[in-house]
């Protein structure tokens, strides 16, 4: 036992940090049960690395040994449409239950001061529903609950595909379909309450803006390598977003296609589950297995993905900091 320290990362403590990785008890991957153990913690190492390109980065511990790493980005697109500087804490991982919440409290202070100094004003953190002792010291410490997400996996290898009665027509989406998509997004999104939303210091037309500008990042391919549409009598009534993750593809070889932004119109109204079957039937011949989000509340959603037969895999809780 010794001192409490938290300090900036260095290079040096890289080493350190692959036997913390193999503790973590939380890693997102751990119910994929086609990466292994080894695959999964390379999946983290390659994590923390792009968040130290991308941010800034803070380990912590008692002595000499270290016992949690943090880091944070900043989010430009973001800052761009609130009009403050706002950054995302990308990477906190620990030694779980047998990690002193002491250090890992001093971590957070000493992160969130930091962020402070330099500027921040709003910081955002995703982490597993399993992990209520950082959620306890998060709630402590200025951060609120905004949101949960559930994730659902689909192994082709091992799954069998289940089927909806196609009640539309779908296609590939092509570039003169960007109007009429756009369209049907901003209908789609008129009502929707999201993160944003929930967090009562972001103004609720700022966040309507993001999710139309979010839309037009889809289209525009910064956020998707595919979308398949929905028709009803040769008229767009729904949409769907995927990308392959290239996170889990470049650190463990498997490659996992993922659902992104989706919508449809009044119009529409039933067509999601014949556009993401369509979009599954398509993408995973090509692909080692699928992986799907939503809203925990969700449950019209959720019950789309177990007609499919996903399994469920993860829950996350997305909490949100006002930095003042």
């Amino acid at each position: 036992m010794g001192d409490i320290f938290a300090r900036p990362y260095r290079q040096d403590d890289r080493e350190d940090l692959k036997s913390l990785f193999e503790e973590y008890p939380y890693n997102d991957l751990r119910r994929y049960r086609i990466i292994t153990r080894e695959k999964q913690i390379a999946y983290l190492l390659h994590l923390f690395e792009k968040s130290v390109r991308e941010g800034k980065a803070w380990v912590a511990g008692e002595g000499a040994k270290i016992t949690a790493v943090s880091a944070v980005r900043p989010l430009p697109w973001d800052s761009s449409i609130f009009g403050i500087q706002m950054g995302q804490i990308s990477f906190f991982v620990h030694r779980g239950r047998s990690s002193p919440a002491k250090v890992n409290l001093r971590l957070i202070e000493t992160m969130m001061e930091a962020c402070r100094k330099e500027g921040f004003r709003h910081l955002n953190i995703r982490l597993d529903a399993d992990d209520i002792a950082l959620v306890h010291l998060l709630e402590g410490n200025a951060f609120y609950l905004v949101d949960s997400i559930v994730t659902y996996i689909f192994i082709p290898a091992r799954q069998e595909l289940g089927h909806f009665k196609p009640l539309f027509t779908t296609r590939p989406y092509r570039p003169e379909d960007h109007e009429e998509v756009l369209r049907v997004a901003l209908e789609s999104y008129r009502n929707f309450f999201g993160r944003y939303h929930a967090d009562p210091h972001l103004p609720n037309e700022k966040c309507d803006y993001l999710y139309q500008q979010w839309a037009e990042k889809l289209l525009t391919g910064g956020i998707a390598d595919g979308i398949m549409l929905a028709e009803r009598r040769g008229k767009i009534v729904g949409f769907l977003g995927y990308k392959t993750n290239k996170d889990i593809l470049e650190s463990t070889g498997v490659n996992v296609v993922g659902g992104g932004l989706g919508g449809c119109t009044s119009e529409g109204l039933g067509a999601y589950p014949t556009i993401l079957e369509t979009a599954m039937r398509e993408q995973l011949p090509l692909h080692d297995m699928m992986d799907l989000e939503t809203q925990l509340n969700n449950v019209n959603i959720i019950r789309i993905y177990q007609k499919l037969n996903c399994e469920y895999a993860r829950a996350k809780y997305t909490y949100h900091a006002w930095l003042s």
